[in-house]
Order: structure tokens, then C-alpha cells, then sequence
């Protein structure tokens, strides 16, 4: 249940904490006296919209602080154990912040988590009935949900079922159905895989060879550019061109020619045997780079077979948008690809008998869901018009009528099951039931809703309930009667309730009082617990008394919480 709330800068609040019990609470106050902005704070820590209006004039954020106790919520705890957040022994601390600048933090025991989590969180905690919540019973998809709402763990159990068995046929439905569209595009898929097998095979691809290929290539490039520098310099030395003799010839000639003069002169002499020795060596170079040319043999058709393999690398990585290494492992796939459209037929068949065996167990869960909702709604049906006769609504009858799909229209499994459920009414003798949502009247609809919330008091496992000026429209012995309901809910939930009925104020078991004051230049809004004196003031006001009957009002007040009193201990007798 909530146990606390602070409130911080929202709206004509600065400040405020609220102290919460068990049973019914109560908040009254006049008119524009701030009543719905408490609800508007609750709704904000719940995890509601931010709307930034309600951050007070001149500040620039607004917080909002609660204490959960989970005693009654495994749910939550379950949850919590399951994102990591721990609770300080049953109590939870939540916080919601919102600021101008469009910052939204959350806190849930001191962590900051995402909005959504805390409305998954606050989902299993409150439960909020407002003007907009009545709403809700004029939208027939919502009948469905009223009604399951009703059961009880059986008929959980069958709704349990259809929810799997829809979603199994959902999972078996879509292979089947990708497998149906796979297989209408099978034929040109297979061309175009078969095409690209053939490329990708003729071609051979391997992974690393394109780097090696690269690798030769430069070395054949380096390898020409040796062997022609060594051919050059060995033809210089030995060989000639056209007219023009090599340096070996030339040599001989010189040292022949120095030979012959030698005798004369020792410089002659020595010059000889200078020309001699040069010889030699230009005759040895030239032996040592014919070897060195054989060593270094260019292949030009080595290297044009590189080229051209290159060359289909560069193709087939162009035209598949990879990286050569990729190419030997797409070739593997479309293989695999080319295997299983060979083995469609017998996927295909597989799918079918999965999709229809699915199909099957749907409907058999779903056709024990109708049962059991046919069952339950007999029982609704005669909880709801008791309920609603209670509450002066006498003459009521309540339908929950099943409708059928129009003829030729396909019924496709839902994790509902496939009923369809609207709620038909007739306030009045000698009518006939008609859909709800063209009957009833505003004072009508708070009636419905608040025997609905009474019929499945004893059912509902949220455990805090909040209803927002529910008694609209209501007045007379009717509100008496609603009083007893919020107390009968009260019995199985923490109840806070806005009300502007002095009988409902009487059954409070805790009542506080909203006010509107003004403080210097500000006007704040407070909530204050009333003692059991300030009570009785409190509902004369609501009485309605003026200053000349006000002790009669009193009285009258006095009289209403006596009668409360003696109901709540009837109870626990």
C-alpha cells in the first residue's frame, strides 16, 4: 500500500507530506481548493505524463516522493529481484522529478530507472478511477477486459492457455508464411544463386590467395626491373651493338697496342700491363653478371598468368560488393542457399502440419475460454445488476452479450481468445437492453463503474485503489449506498477517495481536508489529517448547513460517522 507522499513545487504546492493507513481515506475540501492536484501529483509518481504546467511559478523543478509497502505486491517484488533493486525490508522508495529544462528523472529505491519501469512497477501497485477512467466503459474492446477481470484462477488458467497457443501458432504461422513467400520466388532465386555458384566455382576463390598473388607480383616486378639492368650492363661489357665493339674488345685492342710500344718507354710498359689487368677484370664481370642474369630469369608468362588472376579477383569483388577473402565463404553459402530451396518442398510440408497442429490447440484453448467466460458472464451478469440495484439502480438489467464476426469475416487467433464482448443495459422497465455506451447517463456511468470495482473488490490484486470524484452525478440514499461500497472495497484495498459527498466523507476511516490559503503574496494549497472534532466541522460543511442550522449540521454530521462506525464494527464483528 502507499505510505507516504512528499510533494514538492507542483502547481499552488510548495511543500507537502501526506501520511497514509489502511481502509478508506477521504480528502475534501471547496471547490478549486486543490483536490485535483493531489491526484495530479499521484499521477505523476505513478509515471504519467509530465506536464511541465505543473512545476510552480518561479521554480524550476517539481518532485514527487513515495513509500510502497510490498507486503501485498509479489509481483513488484519479483520484478525488483529481477532488475536488482532492493527494497528496504517491504518498503520502496519512488521519485519522480520534472523540470523546465525537460529533465525526467526516476527513482525507484534510490536508482534511476526509465519511465517505463516505473509504470510497469506502479501498474501492480494503484489503480486510478477518474472522469477519463469511466471513459473507458464507453469503448466496447475494454468490456473483455472487465469481465476477465472477474474470474478467478481457473479462468485465469484458460486465459493463460489461449495467450501460449496463440503465441506458438503466431511463431509457427510466420515460418510458414515466410516459407510460402520463399518458396513463390524460388525460381528466379535459383537462377540467380545458380549463376553466381558457377561464376564463384569456375573462379575458385581461397582465402589468402589474392594476398599472395599480390606478393609474387611485385616480386616478378622487382624481378624485371634486375634482370634488365644486369642483361644491359653484361652486353655493354661483352657484347656489341651494330658497329660499336664491346669494352672487353676495346680493352684487348688498347693493351695490345701498348704492348707492341712497351719496350720504349716503362710508362709504356706499365700502362700495358694496366690495360691488361682491366681487361681481365671487364672479362670477369662479365662472366659474373651472365650468371647473375641466369639467377635472376624474369617469367613474363608467370607474370601475366598473376595479372590475370588479379585481375578476377578485382572483378568478382566489384560485382559482390566483399573483400576477396569473403568470396570462398559467400560461395559456401550459396550453396547452402541452392540445398535447402532443393529441400523446400519438404520444409514447406513440415510447416504447414506445424502451422495447423498450432492452429489446432489454439482454438481448442480458446473454445474453453468462451466456456468458461459464457459461465462467468451468467455470474457477472447477476453480481452487477445486484450491485447496481444497491446503488438505486433497481430496475437494471445487465447483459454481457457475445458478438459474432460478421459472415466472411476471417477469425484470427488473439492472445484474448475470440470472444468478442460488449455490455448491454436497460435502466429502465419495459426496455430493451442496448449497448451501454448509447444508455447509460453520466451519473449512471459512476454507478457502473464503481459496482464493477465493488463486484471484483475481492479479486483484484492491486492493492491501493484511488477514485477521483466517482460519485459524480450521485446524490440522495444513492450516496449512502456508495459510501457502504468504497467501504466494502476498503475491506480488501487501501482506498483514497476525492469526494464531495458527506456520507462518503463519514465512512472514512482517515479524512483529510484540502485548502487553498494565501500567504503573503503566494496562494498555497495544504492537506491536513483531520482529528475526529475537526471530522464532524468538516461534514456539516459538506452538509451544506448555514450558520443558523449549524448545530443541526453538526448533529446530522455526528449521526452519519456514528452510523459508519457502527457498520465498520459490524464488520469486524
Amino acid at each position: 500500500m502507499l505510505v507516504s507522499m512528499t510533494v514538492r513545487n507542483i502547481a499552488l504546492i510548495e511543500r507537502l507530506e501526506v501520511q497514509f493507513h489502511k481502509g478508506l481515506h477521504v480528502l475534501t475540501g471547496e471547490t478549486g481548493a486543490g483536490k485535483s492536484i493531489v491526484v495530479d501529483a499521484i499521477n505523476l509518481m505513478l509515471g504519467e505524463r509530465a506536464d511541465r504546467g505543473l512545476i510552480r511559478t518561479g521554480c524550476d523543478k517539481a518532485t514527487v516522493e513515495a513509500i510502497f509497502d510490498l507486503s501485498d505486491a509479489p509481483q513488484v517484488k519479483a520484478l525488483l529481484q529481477a532488475e536488482l533493486l532492493e527494497a528496504e525490508g517491504n518498503l520502496m522508495p519512488v521519485m519522480r522529478e520534472i523540470s523546465l529544462s525537460d529533465r525526467n528523472i526516476c527513482r525507484v529505491c534510490g536508482v534511476i530507472v526509465p519511465l517505463t519501469l516505473l509504470k510497469q512497477i506502479s501498474g501492480y501497485l494503484v489503480d486510478i478511477h477518474g472522469q477519463h477512467e469511466h471513459q473507458s466503459l464507453l469503448d466496447p474492446k475494454n468490456h473483455l477486459g472487465f469481465l476477465d477481470a472477474f474470474g478467478d484462477g481457473e479462468h485465469r488458467g484458460f486465459m493463460a492457455a489461449a495467450a501460449e497457443t496463440c503465441r506458438r501458432w503466431r511463431e509457427a504461422s510466420a515460418v510458414f508464411s515466410a516459407l510460402r513467400k520463399e518458396n513463390a520466388k524460388r525460381e528466379e532465386r535459383m537462377e540467380l544463386l545458380s549463376t553466381r555458384l558457377k561464376e564463384l566455382e569456375a573462379a575458385r576463390p581461397t582465402v589468402g590467395e589474392e594476398a599472395e598473388l599480390i606478393r609474387q607480383r611485385a616480386r616478378l616486378a622487382d624481378a624485371e626491373k634486375i634482370s634488365g639492368a644486369i642483361e644491359a650492363a653484361y652486353d655493354a661489357l661483352t657484347a656489341a651493338e651494330g658497329e660499336r665493339p664491346s669494352v672487353t674488345v676495346l680493352l684487348k685492342e688498347a693493351r695490345e697496342e701498348m704492348t707492341r710500344i712497351a719496350e720504349y718507354d716503362p710508362r709504356f710498359a706499365a700502362l700495358s700491363e694496366r690495360l691488361s689487368s682491366a681487361f681481365y677484370e671487364a672479362e670477369e664481370m662479365g662472366i659474373e653478371l651472365r650468371d647473375l642474369a641466369e639467377g635472376e630469369n624474369f617469367d613474363p608468362d608467370k607474370n601475366e598468368r598473376i595479372l590475370a588472376r588479379l585481375d578476377t579477383y578485382r572483378r568478382l569483388e566489384k560485382r559482390y560488393g566483399m573483400e576477396a577473402d569473403e568470396l570462398a565463404d559467400y560461395a559456401e553459402r550459396l550453396r547452402d542457399d541452392m540445398n535447402a530451396f532443393a529441400s523446400m518442398d519438404d520444409r514447406l510440408q513440415k510447416a504447414e502440419v506445424e502451422f495447423k497442429a498450432r492452429l489446432a490447440e489454439y482454438r481448442t484453448a480458446a473454445g474453453e475460454l468462451t466456456q468458461s467466460r459464457a459461465i462467468l458472464a451468467r455470474r457477472f451478469e447477476t453480481l452487477m445488476e445486484s450491485q447496481l440495484s444497491e446503488l438505486g439502480m433497481g430496475s437494471t438489467r445487465f447483459s454481457c452479450t457475445f458478438t459474432q464476426p460478421a459472415p466472411g469475416q476471417k477469425q484470427v487467433p488473439s492472445t484474448h481468445g475470440d470472444d468478442h464482448v460488449e455490455f448491454f443495459i436497460a435502466p429502465n422497465v419495459g426496455e430493451p437492453l442496448k449497448p451501454l455506451v448509447k444508455t447509460a447517463s453520466g451519473g449512471e456511468l459512476s454507478r457502473i463503474m464503481l459496482a464493477l470495482k465493488a463486484a471484483a473488490a475481492d479479486h483484484a490484486m492491486i492493492p491501493t485503489m484511488i477514485f477521483d470524484e466517482i460519485d459524480t452525478g450521485i446524490s440522495g440514499r444513492v450516496a449512502g449506498v456508495v459510501a457502504e461500497k468504497m467501504d466494502d472495497i476498503a475491506r480488501f484495498h487501501q482506498v483514497i477517495c476525492v469526494t464531495h459527498l458527506a456520507q462518503i466523507a463519514a465512512m472514512a476511516d482517515v479524512q483529510y481536508r484540502v485548502e487553498k490559503n494565501v500567504q503573503g503574496d503566494r496562494t498555497l494549497t495544504t492537506v491536513a489529517e483531520l482529528s475526529p472534532g475537526e471530522r464532524v466541522e468538516e461534514i456539516a460543511r459538506l452538509v451544506g448547513v448555514g450558520e443558523q442550522h449549524y448545530e443541526s449540521g453538526v448533529v446530522h454530521a455526528r449521526n452519519l460517522l456514528a452510523a459508519a462506525w457502527e457498520r465498520k464494527q459490524g464488520h469486524r464483528g
